[in-house]
């Protein structure tokens, strides 16, 4: 897609991708208005070498390691949480197959950018101010070693009340990694809600109020790009209450994803369900209820109070997806911010664990009380019993503490293993589809996607059979009916690819890239005018459309259209910077011009018949129709018995559809060439239209 998207690769349309948030895809379905991404694409591919994938996804990588750094450095500052947990938490967030999905789909960066947002956010609001030192940071030397010293040892007071009113400014440290996030990707705007839950469960020295700035911008700038991009969202697949049945039964597979990471998909075959009745879907609201009640349950409770705050953080993180519609009801790669929260409860049990294991040995270990030798004498055999069960309770925690620690490492291993697995799926673009295919074999567009990879095998009648399958699996996707056509037209089966192309238009009445690959199609069998009709359609439905305006472009051209042709070309090369059709298109119809200007001044400047007759020629190419027409009667002027003249003039109201001065031309170019076969049929033709019109009248 950052390849195929040309509008993103030029950074003359940086200030475009902050007023018009089409152009952030190359499909107007899949628009988002994250301007600071787009322009940060652009900034890539114009200097790290254009659309290498692996640069890309290098950063997306460099991306994933700050996440887990803040991410880290967050878990550690909660409460309950220590060092060691922290860490295993982060690393099995970092190993996990589902994150892995997102860190290797380039697109997605904004996920990433926008989840370091809100963890670094909340980190800062964490630590600033009241982690930091109350006092000024430097030390007084009794004896002043130089003048520094000395100006300390006299300002010391001055220095401390203006590093304290500095750090307890009110200029909102934390949304300062928060706010670019949001222009990276709208998932942003939970940083708000998990903030608020944050103060809820942990703060004694902040209240609600202090998170109203966070509120305002986080929930104003989340309605205004919504409002800004709904219109983009022109389809459904499924009613907007359905979808919302669904998502209570998509939270609980989440969760399942996060146990039990198998059966990845990069397109799921989960459909929204008929009816809120649907059993899958109540046991979505029975599950969503009691991730609820436990959140809560546990918020009350001071020992498990952050796990609860990893709970609320999953489902915070979920909702803006669940809200807004989407293609698809869920996605691994909506999946990455939310499962943070799950490792955040993951941290809390391995501290709880880790806590318990501390306790039980320091028990062991606590001296026993000291006693007189004499006593101690008459009760050794007790004392050798007691140190004798304190040995066997020390052995066998330590036993347990290793047999934990190797059930971590083996945990942290099998996830490795498991995300090395998933990264060589997507090593090729046909492995990719191949294991979603495996994942979701309900998935139409995973066997379409995997159909189009076998387009290049010995057997010609491959991608046709998986366009086949395809479009069983999902009747009435245009997408999917436009590669079938594609597929039959390979095959030189042109009936077939027609009717689907029809389908497609049908079913995708507002989808634009139906009309336009429907329109190339036509082109390619010279049906230029029908072809011209379903490219005007899909650029009418998306300015966007690219294939749609190339077509027209070469209509324009065959049709020697040059100032509608210019005109058009400088339009798209505005849309799409050095588009290489767009250039073309546009120097070849300033050339027209230029010869059309060329031919009216050499007939001008030397009035003969020749000059002319082909300045009419030229004009009638070009469309202009009353032009060729007094360019035919000014060579009448030279010559009056010219039938190529009057040929001319009976062709341009004929097009012009003029029925009586079509006749009349006809009339003259017979009586000056009566033995000129086309002009008599012409003129038999043009009579006896306009005898049916009498009689129709009549």
């Amino acid at each position: 897609m950052i390849v195929s998207n040309l509008t993103g690769q030029h950074l003359s349309n940086i200030s475009r991708f902050f007023s018009d948030p089409r152009i952030s895809s190359l499909n107007k379905d899949s628009a988002d208005y994250r301007p600071l991404l787009s322009a940060w694409f652009a900034l890539d591919y114009q200097f790290l070498g254009g659309a290498k994938p692996f640069t890309f996804q290098a950063e997306n990588f460099l991306w994933f390691t700050a996440v887990l750094i803040v991410m880290f450095a967050l878990f550690r500052l909660l409460p309950g949480v220590n060092s060691l947990a922290a860490g295993f938490a982060t690393m099995v967030f970092g190993l996990h197959p589902v994150v892995a999905d997102t860190v290797n789909y380039a697109l997605q960066r904004g996920v990433l950018m926008a989840s370091f947002g809100v963890i670094a956010g909340l980190l800062i609001f964490v630590y600033w101010p009241w982690l930091l030192p109350q006092t000024l940071p430097l030390k007084l030397k009794r004896v002043p070693q130089h003048g520094f010293d000395e100006y300390l040892r006299h300002n010391y007071q001055k220095l401390e009340a203006r590093y304290l009113r500095l750090i307890h400014l009110p200029v909102g440290m934390y949304l300062w990694p928060v706010i670019p996030a949001l222009l990276c990707d709208a998932s942003t705007a939970v940083f708000a809600p998990i903030l608020v839950v944050y103060v809820m469960l942990f703060e004694t020295k902040q209240n609600l109020r202090h998170t109203i700035p966070a509120v305002v911008i986080c929930a104003g700038y989340w309605i205004v790009q919504l409002v800004f991009t709904w219109r983009l969202h022109s389809s459904a697949p499924a009613p907007l209450v359905n979808y919302w049945f669904t998502e209570p039964w998509v939270v609980l597979r989440c969760l399942y994803r996060f146990l039990v990471p198998i059966h990845l998909s990069a397109d799921t075959d989960l459909v929204a369900f008929a009816h809120f009745r649907d059993p899958l879907a109540i046991a979505g609201y029975v599950g969503l209820v009691v991730l609820v009640y436990v959140a809560v349950l546990a918020g009350r409770s001071e020992k498990w109070r952050t796990a609860a705050f990893g709970i609320w953080w999953f489902l915070i993180a979920l909702a803006p997806d669940a809200i807004v519609p989407h293609r698809v009801v869920e996605a691994d790669w909506r999946m990455f911010l939310p499962f943070v929260g799950l490792a955040l409860v993951v941290a809390r049990l391995v501290s709880v664990l880790i806590e318990v294991a501390i306790a039980r040995t320091a028990a062991i270990e606590k001296p026993t009380e000291s006693v007189p030798a004499s006593i101690e004498g008459s009760k050794g055999p007790a004392v050798s019993e007691q140190q004798t069960a304190e040995s066997a309770e020390t052995g066998r925690l330590l036993m347990v503490s290793v047999a934990g620690a190797a059930v971590g490492l083996c945990l942290l291993a099998l996830l490795g293993w498991a995300t090395y697995e998933r990264n060589t799926d997507w090593q090729s673009e046909a492995g990719l589809w191949q294991s979603t295919m495996q994942a979701s074999p309900k998935s139409g567009r995973a066997v379409m996607y995997y159909g189009l990879t076998r387009q290049n095998f010995r057997d010609p009648l491959a991608p046709l059979n998986y366009m086949k399958t395809a479009d069983a699996l999902s009747p009435r996707d245009p997408l999917i009916e436009i590669n079938f056509a594609t597929a039959y037209a390979r095959l030189g089966r042109k009936g077939e690819a027609e009717s689907e192309f029809r389908r497609a238009t049908k079913d995708g009445l507002s989808y634009s890239p139906a009309w336009s690959v429907y329109g190339q199609w036509l082109l390619n069998e010279n049906r230029i005018d029908d072809a011209f009709a379903k490219a005007t359609q899909a650029v009418a439905l998306d300015a966007y459309d690219l294939a749609g305006r190339r077509v027209l472009m070469e209509v324009m051209g065959q049709k020697h259209q040059w100032e509608m042709l210019k005109q058009f070309a400088e339009e798209t090369l505005r849309l799409f910077p050095n588009d290489p059709d767009g250039t073309r298109s546009e120097l070849v119809a300033q050339t027209g011009i230029d010869n059309l200007n060329k031919a009216a001044s050499t007939a001008v400047a030397q009035p003969t018949v020749d000059n002319y007759l082909k300045l009419s020629v030229l004009y009638y190419e070009s469309g202009r129709y009353e032009d060729c027409i007094h360019a035919a009667q000014s060579a009448l002027k030279i010559n009056p018995d010219l039938g190529e003249a009057y040929a001319n003039i009976a062709s341009a109201y004929h097009t012009l559809g003029k029925l009586d001065e079509t006749i009349v031309a006809l009339e003259e170019e017979v009586r000056i060439n009566p033995n000129l076969p086309s002009a008599k049929s012409n003129l038999q033709i043009e009579l006896a239209v306009k005898a049916q019109q009498h009689k129709n009248a009549n």
